[in-house]
């Protein structure tokens, strides 16, 4: 059961980031130029004040490596790539165990 639920929302994250695919697509081919939407402008415009507090809070607290070098880059990554990886995953965890070759089933 926890696997076809595993299954189940790993297919509607996968085509949540097919449609945010189809609707970068879609800006690009009408500016015609690339248009990608950022993992940073997508948290931006949901929830603007939980975003900026969190940018704050990871400044104030964390290493300033930690914010320039990972945090800063993971922001900039497209949303459908960032949803499909999490779908790919949920499905990932979702998969038949494997046969256990060459021991005994007894």
């Amino acid at each position: 059961m926890v696997r076809f639920a595993l299954r189940f929302f790993g297919l509607l994250i996968l085509a949540t980031a097919f449609a945010a695919l189809i609707i970068d697509a879609t800006r690009s081919i009408s500016a015609k130029s690339l248009i990608v939407t950022q993992l940073g402008q997508t948290a931006a415009s949901f929830a603007p004040v939980k975003f900026a507090a969190l940018q704050e809070a990871v400044k104030t607290h964390a290493p300033p490596l930690l914010f320039d070098l990972i945090l800063v880059n993971f922001l900039q990554l497209p949303i459908w790539l960032v949803i499909g990886a999490f779908g790919a995953l949920l499905f990932w965890l979702a998969r038949e165990p494997e046969p256990k070759i060459g021991y005994s089933s007894r």
